[in-house]
């Protein structure tokens, strides 16, 4: 039996073509992405590095002079115990501090909202409506920072609410925070599972989530980080939000709401972004 020999067909130069098209339009294409994804691995290493010579949006200058404390109060309305930060405050060299407040919008001191003078127009005009456990909450701190940071005076920042009140009067005050070249933050390494969301990584990555108070001092470096970060807070937006409550109406969808992530923002930003700064060893 003589085998039949088939004949190797030889492709129409139009498939060729298309063929040859496809295939640089794949090498085109590839070498894109790669070319993209080399530039976002280099633009992120370069926003987390604590060596980064990305530059602060405040011109840098020389201060020269008194510095200040900034005392930054995070509010509902009103500072009820106004009456003590007065006295605290009584006969002190205003040089030595200044006076931010973050309200709810629209809210203004004066003579009929407050029992202290020194309040008197000291809210920021750029106020926004803050929600507890959301992350507006962290947006309010940003705006107080940055609000405080346009004075150069302004060398210390200390985060309070509208219930705190000073326990040492203010030289004591004064002299304790000034002579500290370290921020105070109170922050730990957070190995619950509840509270990380996996979908922050890698931007955020696990070993890097810290946890503590939101109230803090920073000094003017840490403030300046805080405001400027542009990497971290959208995560945090999009991805840190607190468990809805409990809603009797809801029935079972409560049981498949109750799974997820209880991030609670304020509680994670400022330790996290320190951290993820390489910035811990100045807390």
């Amino acid at each position: 039996m003589q085998k039949k020999m088939t004949a190797k067909r030889t492709p129409p130069l139009s498939l060729l073509r298309r063929r040859n098209g496809g295939f640089k339009l794949l090498t085109v294409v590839a070498i894109i992405f790669c070319v993209f994804g080399l530039w976002k691995l280099q633009s992120t290493s370069e926003v987390l590095s604590p060596n980064s010579t990305r530059r602060s949006r405040r011109v840098d200058t020389s201060f020269e002079g008194t510095p200040k404390i900034a005392f930054l109060f995070l509010a509902r309305r009103h500072v009820p115990l106004d009456f003590i930060w007065g006295t605290f405050f009584e006969g002190v060299d205003a040089a030595k501090y200044s006076i931010y407040i973050h309200s709810q919008p629209g809210f203004v001191f004066d003579e009929s909202t407050t029992r202290s003078a020194l309040f008197y127009r000291r809210q920021l005009s750029n106020s926004i409506q803050v929600a507890w456990g959301e992350s507006s909450m962290i947006q309010a701190e940003r705006l107080l920072l940055n609000a405080a940071l346009e004075d150069p005076a302004n060398q210390r920042f200390v985060l309070l609410s509208d219930s705190c009140v000073p326990l040492y009067n203010f030289s004591y005050v004064y002299n304790y925070i000034m002579e500290s070249p370290r921020s105070f933050v109170d922050s730990f390494l957070d190995k619950k599972e509840g509270r990380f969301n996996p979908q922050m990584s890698p931007v955020i990555p696990k070993d890097k989530w810290r946890k503590g108070s939101q109230w803090f001092t920073l000094i003017r470096r840490h403030a300046e980080v805080v405001v400027d970060d542009e990497l971290v807070f959208p995560i945090f937006k999009k991805f840190c939000k607190r468990r809805p409550p409990i809603d009797g109406r809801k029935g079972k969808l409560n049981l498949k709401l109750q799974k997820q992530h209880n991030c609670i923002p304020d509680e994670h930003y400022v330790q996290t972004l320190l951290a993820m700064m390489g910035l811990e060893d100045q807390v």
